[in-house]
């Protein structure tokens, strides 16, 4: 693929109306959870999602995509105010008409974030390839990369036909200016999929893979590479935080089941297909799979479940548990398993207790000086914000899938902050000061005694 092209190959698309993923093409196609939907649609990170209604379901469906942290490119926004917002929600791209880059007072705007909106161009059977590689061409300079619908792709595999010599002429714009071309119009085979990419375009595929007429490893399988002569593929697997658990090896047969059934599934030269984990428990649920750079080596995330990973009952291989991740896995097993005496327990039984222990803490840290009584300080407050997201069913996924909402933002926060914090400082601090005043004063009777001692027959003078 040309080094412009992004990490995620080809791209299936949801599409949403009444808050249901539904066909758009192919209206027999029966609706779904959207959530349900995205567990196979979402496998490759970047997930286009095209809002076919206004709904409040609709727009619901888009917030509940968003928490389960796919990276989605949205299509069906109405105005710019309402784009604006939903990148600071977390939406990673906009999709829009290319005429909106036409409209004087907001192009300014799209040309600032240029990183996230996509314009949206119809190539129409009745205009000339000129005039799109015209409306292209004023485009790829105020934008990292085009959504492109043709009318027709079948036939692309001809290299002679008006298809193929349509999009060879769109590839060839796509080098020049260095942007990423996505191309969408009822792409239904796998050798559309491999022509179109081929080429230097991205196929994005429309509602063939809910219709049936591809799988969603047909927009991946393709394109894996090996120069081994047993055809295998090293994989990496890690878990949602991408701690490496270990090193496997999958084959094409391997990688399709992983994908069709969402699941850790490799390949064991000792016994051919292996499901891992459904002898000791230790499952895995696959949440995404891609490639590197080279395309011949492969990445598993999972969410590990059972022991873990290993087969020595540890959770990676190379070494032990350990950091964030570890602390959310001790915490739920506590909540799972009590164990007496322990004080995480405690904790989780006693509300009013732990929270307490965090406005504490919060208090402590603020008023830490050197760097590792700092450090000391916020693995406390890190500790116990953790007791309070397992006692209310909070992940460390779901805590990063907040940040990187967050790290998407195009607008500042005003950073307002609420008076009652400042009330609350302002008492911290007097508290501070006191045993700093009482502490001095211990300091001083404590030098007056030593001086008194060190007099013969000193005596030191007794305060009420």
């Amino acid at each position: 693929a040309p080094d412009r092209m992004a990490a995620a190959i080809c791209l299936p698309t949801l599409f949403l109306r009444s808050g249901k993923s539904v066909g758009f093409l192919r209206k027999e196609i029966k609706s779904q959870d959207p959530l349900e939907a995205v567990k196979s649609l979402g496998l490759f990170g970047e997930l286009p999602v095209v809002a076919l209604d206004e709904t409040k379901e609709t727009k619901e469906a888009v917030k509940a995509i968003l928490r389960e942290g796919y990276e989605v490119r949205l299509e069906g926004c109405k105005d710019l105010d309402e784009a604006l917002a939903l990148l600071d929600s977390g939406v990673a791209k906009i999709i829009l008409p290319a005429n909106t880059w036409d409209i004087e007072e907001i192009r300014p705007t799209l040309v600032k974030y240029k990183d996230r909106f996509v314009p949206y161009i119809e190539c129409k059977a009745e205009v000339s390839t000129s005039d799109d590689i015209k409306a292209m061409t004023a485009l790829t300079k105020v934008t990292r990369e085009l959504l492109i619908h043709v009318d027709k792709i079948s036939g692309v595999e001809d290299k002679k036909s008006s298809t193929y010599n349509k999009l060879k002429a769109f590839a060839e714009l796509a080098k020049a200016s260095k942007v990423i071309l996505n191309i969408t119009g009822d792409i239904t085979t796998p050798k559309e999929v491999i022509e179109v990419f081929q080429l230097g375009l991205r196929p994005q595929v429309g509602d063939a893979i809910q219709a049936g007429k591809l799988e969603m490893a047909d927009l991946f399988v393709p394109f894996m590479k090996t120069d081994r002569p047993d055809n295998l593929y090293t994989t990496i697997v890690c878990d949602e935080q991408g701690i490496c658990l270990g090193l496997v090896y999958s084959n094409v047969d391997s990688v399709r089941e992983a994908i069709r059934k969402q699941a850790g599934i490799y390949h064991s030269r000792r016994r051919g297909l292996w499901h891992k984990g459904l002898s000791s428990g230790a499952t895995q649920d696959l949440k995404k799979v891609s490639l590197d750079c080279d395309r011949d080596a492969l990445r598993f995330n999972v969410r590990q479940n059972g022991v873990g990973f290993c087969h020595l009952h540890r959770y990676t291989c190379w070494d032990g548990d350990r950091g964030v991740g570890h602390l959310f896995r001790t915490l739920l097993n506590r909540k799972v398993n009590p164990v007496e005496g322990s004080y995480t327990n405690k904790l989780l039984k006693n509300r009013d207790m732990l929270n307490a222990k965090m406005l504490e803490e919060a208090t402590e840290i603020i008023h830490a000086k050197d760097k590792d009584h700092v450090a000391a300080e916020a693995a406390d407050v890190l500790y116990f914000a953790s007791v309070i997201c397992t006692r209310a069913g909070v992940s460390w996924k779901d805590v990063e899938n907040h940040l990187n909402r967050r790290s998407r933002r195009v607008r500042r926060r005003k950073g307002a902050v609420k008076q009652y914090a400042f009330d609350f400082l302002r008492k911290a601090n007097a508290t501070e000061e006191s045993k700093k005043d009482k502490v001095a004063s211990i300091a001083k009777d404590a030098k007056m005694l030593e001086t008194a001692l060190e007099k013969p027959g000193g005596k030191v003078e007794k305060k009420n």
